[in-house]
């Protein structure tokens, strides 16, 4: 059942059961959602560690640069053009 805030409270309004039930009933949904997204969340951070370390040497932060104005017989079987920053990126 979705919680449904009460949010016209007045200066004498009693506070009931009802009252008191919905909030606790409020609060356990609460740590219950918590708890499943804490649970995916380290589930995530459990696959983005395998897959970074599975990449050679960090290859994430390497940058390789070159103008292959050199390089004769290379073959790109990957790449696109980055237009914002005017470079070939394979």
């Amino acid at each position: 059942m979705t919680y449904i805030a009460k949010t016209d409270w007045k200066q004498d309004d009693p506070v009931t059961e009802v009252d008191i039930n919905r909030w606790e009933k409020g609060i356990a949904d609460a740590h219950a959602q918590i708890a499943v997204l804490a649970a995916d969340v380290s589930n995530l951070k459990t696959r983005v560690n395998v897959m970074e370390s599975t990449l050679p040497e960090n290859f994430l932060y390497n940058h390789f640069k070159d103008d292959l104005s050199t390089i004769d017989g290379i073959k790109v079987i990957r790449g696109y053009y980055n237009e914002a920053q005017s470079r070939l990126e394979v």
